[in-house]
């Protein structure tokens, strides 16, 4: 018997010989790894068994794994049906031969030599379209599989938002589309083996029967021993196996501090412990790797004594069955042939069984990273938004992971104005430009856009209206314009447009491509200055009411910067800017400055506290008359020149007070 796989397994070879220890040159180093912590260094939990799960995991588990069959068992059944039929045409190769031997040799017949022959080759053929069939109906299976559950857990990942993925790192994420996928498509993959083994196991046992009853009871007596050995040393050895990769991680991890730092450390005699670190892992790596071959060694001697045991003995009764006459040379053959089929199977079906689990633990993965609900979420019946209303932030705060990393403040900011977001590290400067265009929805307090509280609005409306830059934006592996148009329906003439606001046609056009020049992995071909500006161009594509920009001028130039808030200024008309920025160009040419201060440490009196105040004019511009604080209703617009108070009337004039102070803890970066 033999069995295809979409991928290697993991058990002996031809030889019976188990694979090989891994070596220190199969370990990645550990300085390789990502830090411990990260989102992407975390890339997945502890390593699940399929009897951690839980009745009701796997109850869900194999309901998503029936859920994605359910499309392709037609594709499923042909494969399967395939491998039936390619498996009788092998195990009847072995009874051809029987009766080439008996029919045509020993009677010295020539014709039914030649019949039994051509009957051979006829079974050999038949093998050949059965397992052709097989394979591609189960590759296709596995690859239809595979895409479905991908895109299902990809497409829902994408919808969620930044709390509802707090946590699950995205090296975990990955790894239950990517790994666990995998282990899913491989389970898919072999389910046209189980009618080969189903086939097997009765199609042998049924001709050892037939050929004689004591062949048929040596082989039953095998098949105990045979599933023990497939069980047991598959399990130590890969727990065996586990710990030398581990021990060769740490030995690695004390090569590199020895090579990075025992130079710097000889002069004060520091190097001596680093170098006996290093003693103590490779002493450790020796014990291991001793371990595992005592076991790959006996592995690799039992694994083929059992049935090469059966099988003398098999020879044994059947020889004197032969002498007796119940027997023929050619039935004798047969059972040779047959006992390695059914050898075969039982390992099969043991590995058979393991992946069935873990396809058990991969789905409930999947399923867990499904069942991650946002936080986010549009409403049952939408409102639409007003266009080119104000936007308010009335008592909005945030906490995360137990810290308040914006304390409650109001913000309300007139359509058309162009407002800065000062203040320092950790003051929430970020977190609170997250909170109009719902990445983020405040702990307290509401956003409103046109006087519409924005958790009422369709998400697809909001972000519509209302364009984001992220302090680090993100290219995509593909040429610029891919990056700009993302999936729209936009003309070049448009992408020129918005790339000369942004300060960086130019720059695209004497590109070798221009426009169809490829940026490489995560736009790697571009400056971090190249790429800010490329976002704010993708940006205005979109025609938004409210532009929010979080620092996106931090890697410019001076002069770069002010050509872009010139033409700002220039493409904003009616539109409405807000800006977190440190650069004094920026806050410069705001109308209006909003000052987060940073929240004090635990047992700090301060608190969070947000101040405006009308910024600088320019030169030949009217001078504001008042400064209100966050949330007021009095401004002044350097691109109209006028100042009003609530109302349209005159504006009050004096000191602008801060928001009520909350003392909280510090919180992270703004």
């Amino acid at each position: 018997m033999s069995t295809q796989h979409a991928k290697p397994e993991h058990h002996p070879g031809t030889a019976d010989e188990p694979p090989g220890p891994p070596t220190a040159e199969e370990v990645p180093p550990a300085e390789d790894a990502p830090e411990e912590g990260s989102p992407e260094g975390s890339p997945e939990e502890e390593e699940q068994s399929p009897r951690d799960l839980s009745p009701e995991r796997r109850r869900r588990a194999r309901a998503l794994l029936r859920g994605a069959l359910r499309p392709h068992w037609a594709t499923v059944g042909a494969a399967m049906a395939a491998a039936g039929v390619r498996q009788i045409a092998f195990l009847a190769v072995p009874w051809c031969i029987q009766k080439a031997l008996d029919d045509g040799v020993t009677a010295r017949d020539n014709h039914a030599l030649l019949v039994w022959a051509a009957a051979t080759l006829c079974a050999a053929g038949i093998q050949f379209a059965g397992l052709y069939g097989w394979q591609y109906w189960a590759g296709s299976a596995d690859a239809k599989v595979g895409a479905d559950l991908r895109s299902r857990l990809l497409r829902h990942l994408a919808g969620l938002d930044r709390a509802a993925l707090a946590s699950r790192g995205h090296g975990d994420l990955a790894m239950r589309a990517g790994r666990d996928t995998d282990l899913v498509r491989e389970w898919v993959h072999g389910l046209a083996i189980w009618v080969v083994l189903g086939t097997t196991f009765v199609g042998v046992l049924t001709g050892m029967g037939v050929l004689d009853v004591s062949l048929l009871l040596v082989t039953l007596g095998m098949l105990p021993f045979l599933v023990w050995v497939n069980l047991y040393f598959p399990r130590r050895f890969g727990a065996a196996s586990g710990a030398l990769a581990e021990a060769h991680g740490v030995r690695a991890e004390a090569v590199a501090d020895l090579l990075q730092l025992g130079t710097g450390l000889r002069g004060t005699g520091g190097h001596r412990p680093l170098v006996a670190r290093h003693d103590a892992a490779s002493a450790a790596v020796t014990d291991r790797t001793v371990k595992a071959a005592r076991i790959e060694a006996s592995w690799a001697s039992v694994a083929p004594f059992v049935p090469r045991m059966a099988v003398a003995i098999g020879v044994g009764f059947g020889g004197l069955a032969v002498l007796d006459g119940r027997l023929t040379i050619g039935g004798l053959v047969a059972f040779t042939s047959w006992m390695a089929s059914i050898t075969l199977a039982t390992r099969v079906l043991v590995d058979r069984l393991l992946a069935r689990g873990q396809a058990d633990v991969a789905a409930s993965r999947i399923d867990e990273a499904l069942s991650i609900e946002a936080t986010v979420t549009d409403p049952a019946e939408p409102v639409a938004l007003t266009p080119g209303g104000d936007l308010e932030l009335t008592g909005v705060s945030a906490v995360r992971d137990g810290v308040t990393v914006l304390a409650p403040l109001d913000l309300t900011v007139r359509a058309g104005e162009f407002v800065a977001v000062n203040g320092a590290t950790g003051s929430g400067k970020s977190t609170l430009l997250r909170l109009p265009v719902r990445l983020d929805d405040p702990g307290t307090g509401v956003v409103r856009y046109g006087g519409t509280d924005l958790r009422e609005a369709a998400l697809d409306d909001i972000r519509g209206r209302i364009a984001y830059v992220a302090q680090r934006p993100m290219l995509l592996s593909g040429t610029v314009a891919e990056n700009l148009r993302l999936g729209r329906d936009l003309p070049d003439e448009a992408l020129h447009a918005a790339c000369a606001t942004a300060g960086i046609h130019d720059q695209i056009a004497a590109m070798p491509d221009g426009y169809d020049t490829e940026l490489g992995e995560s736009g790697t071909a571009l400056s971090g200055g190249q790429v800010q500006r490329l976002a704010i161009a993708r940006a205005l594509l979109g025609e938004p009411e409210v532009l929010i920009l979080d620092d996106s001028t931090s890697a410019l130039d001076t002069t770069t910067e002010q050509l872009i808030l010139d033409r700002l200024h220039t493409w904003a008309a009616d539109r409405t800017i807000v800006f977190a920025t440190h650069r004094t160009a920026v806050l410069e040419a705001a109308d209006r400055v909003v000052t987060l201060t940073a929240a004090g440490r635990e047992g700090d009196p301060a608190g969070t506290v947000a101040t405006s105040e009308a910024a600088a004019p320019a030169a030949g511009s009217a001078a504001p008359t008042a400064a209100g604080r966050a949330g007021d209703t009095g401004t002044t617009s350097k691109r109209t020149g006028t100042q009003s108070g609530p109302g349209g009337g005159p504006a009050a004039s004096g000191p602008a007070p801060a928001s009520v102070p909350v003392t909280t803890p510090e919180g992270p970066r703004g």
